[in-house]
């Protein structure tokens, strides 16, 4: 007797490939705490280094966590519309897509 084989499910798949946003929201998470650990490192090793102008910390962290909250924002919402479309709630879409300044 012939075994069936299962279905695979869509989205929750482990074998399937995220979308492009997804991997490049994983890479600006990734990058963001690689540029942290190196600003730790760069303000350990800054007096054997003889680095005196220790400004990226001040000003390169907060942006790359502000960036970071960006994108964040932007998969939410992405995310959240895409649902939306899928399951046709127009009343709920016409909210997110309309943006009054």
């Amino acid at each position: 007797m012939a075994r069936r084989r299962k279905k695979r499910k869509k989205r929750d798949s482990p074998g399937q490939r995220s979308s492009f946003s997804d991997r490049l929201y994983w890479l600006n998470f990734k990058m963001a705490w690689i540029f942290v650990f190196l600003c730790f490192v760069l303000t350990v090793f800054s007096g054997k280094l003889g680095v005196m102008d220790m400004a990226i910390v001040n000003v390169g962290v907060p942006a790359a966590f502000t960036e970071l909250g960006l994108h964040t924002g932007f998969i939410i919402w992405k995310h959240k519309t895409e649902n939306c479309r899928k399951h046709k709630n127009v009343n709920l879409l016409q909210e997110l897509e309309v943006i009054e300044l």
